[in-house]
């Protein structure tokens, strides 16, 4: 009992000045999981085909990619509070805007922007908690962050039983909760961090470094970008409620949150290619039969929920960890942020491509594909596993947490030179 004690103390420690930041957090993410819920069943209400609604919320993450890849500039001028509070005003008046006109063209327009807003404010957050951090707490610090971005998701796919007979409401709710998300990280005491640019790491040469780990993004892309645009249009239309479709949606998302840390602590006692290749398979052999469990009966509907979302969102921290167990210090920033384009490359093209399966062949399409691109990987893997020895690690990192959505960890304080100092003298000691 004093162990836990003294360890629950010790999670109270770090997470007493941050409490600010996680308020913010959770307020963002309930209004982002809210928000890719209702569009997509406001869009199937409308009558838009499936693949068309497919292409329009895919469109979110090529916002998400131009974030990526130029959102540092504005921080980096302005600072990251400036930064968060004007990337979530915006967001906040873009939700407001998709009342205007329910045209689909002009509702991915509006996605684009939201998805480029978005993955900025939370490349402000990401990057601020990392220098918050340090190699002996940033696995525990990161781990509740990812906790509140579960949390807040999930909060969002419950409400989306509040009724909307104007079909405005549910806007104004989600405009408000972003403006809430403001309050605490303003008001916030921490001081906002410098951010220091890296260089983007050649794909080609990540690929040689660890092939698994690089499909296994683009996969885990596929399925988790397919959940977020897809999986409630798969629920309505397999015949449940929208009280059951957003219980499903709430399920697999928790499924997500509960399997992190035992499948996590797995992989850190063996081989993440063998973890991968049985949770890939798993998924394999069991999407197409969780189709015949989805029902209004709530024990059912969450054990098929709880599965999919276990087996769905645990892939990508276990690729990031089996990169990062391959490479020096030096390159586990440029990596992260090559790895964080391929799984958004992913969430593009996975959505586009299985909404079209769903408009040709129906709903059960939905949870084929992710049978058949977890096929594909189980034979990708194996094949490297028995061709491809674990060779060249350097270390095994602990396993990173999941992102709700295509994370942005690429900015880090550079490392005190006092350190490089102490190893070369380390260095010609020994030689």
């Amino acid at each position: 009992m004093q162990g836990i004690e003294e360890y629950l103390k010790s999670l109270r420690a770090l997470a007493s000045p941050l409490t600010a930041f996680f308020i913010g957090t959770i307020f963002t993410c309930t209004a982002y999981g809210l928000l890719s819920s209702y569009l997509a069943l406001r869009l199937n209400a409308q009558g838009v085909p499936t693949n068309y609604t497919g292409i329009i919320l895919a469109v979110y993450y090529v916002g998400y990619i131009f974030a990526s890849l130029s959102a540092y500039k504005i921080i980096n001028r302005v600072g990251h509070i400036r930064a968060f509070s004007t990337y979530i005003s915006v967001l906040s008046a873009l939700v407001l805007m998709h009342a205007l006109s329910p045209n689909p063209i002009y509702w991915g327009i509006l996605r684009l922007l939201e998805g480029y807003c978005l993955g900025s404010s939370m490349m402000c957050l990401e990057s601020w908690l990392n220098t918050r951090s340090n190699n002996e707490n940033r696995g525990v610090i990161m781990s509740m962050y990812m906790i509140t971005t579960y949390l807040g998701s999930a909060c969002g796919q419950l409400m989306l039983n509040i009724p909307d007979p104007q079909g405005f409401i549910i806007f104004i709710i989600i405009s408000v909760l972003y403006s809430v998300a403001l309050v605490p990280i303003s008001l916030t005491a921490l001081p906002s961090p410098d951010i220091t640019a890296h260089k983007s790491m050649s794909l080609k040469r990540l690929y040689s470094i660890a092939p698994v780990g690089v499909v296994g993004c683009i996969v885990s892309g596929v399925m988790v970008g397919s959940i977020y645009t897809l999986g409630a249009i798969y629920a309505e239309r397999t015949g449940l409620s929208m009280k059951a479709t957003s219980l499903f949606m709430f399920f697999t998302i928790m499924g997500g949150m509960l399997a992190q840390l035992p499948v996590g602590k797995l992989s850190d006692r063996m081989d993440r290619r063998f973890v991968l290749m049985w949770e890939s398979g798993i998924l394999f052999l069991i999407t197409p039969w969780i189709h015949h469990f989805v029902s209004e009966s709530l024990l059912e509907l969450a054990i098929v929920a709880l599965i999919l979302g276990a087996g769905t969102f645990v892939m990508y921290p276990i690729c990031v960890s089996h990169v990062n167990d391959k490479i020096e210090d030096s390159e586990r920033v440029e990596a992260s942020g090559m790895l964080i384009l391929l799984q958004s490359i992913g969430m593009i093209f996975g959505p586009i491509v299985i909404s079209a399966a769903m408009q040709e062949w129906g709903s059960i399409s939905f949870l084929f594909a992710f049978s058949i691109v977890n096929a594909f990987f189980v034979l990708y893997v194996f094949k490297h596993i028995t061709f491809r020895p674990q060779t060249g690690y350097i270390n095994q990192s602990k396993t990173a947490p999941v992102p709700l959505a295509p994370t942005h960890m690429f900015n880090e304080l550079a490392k005190d030179d006092t350190l490089l100092d102490k190893a070369k003298e380390l260095f010609q000691d020994k030689h």
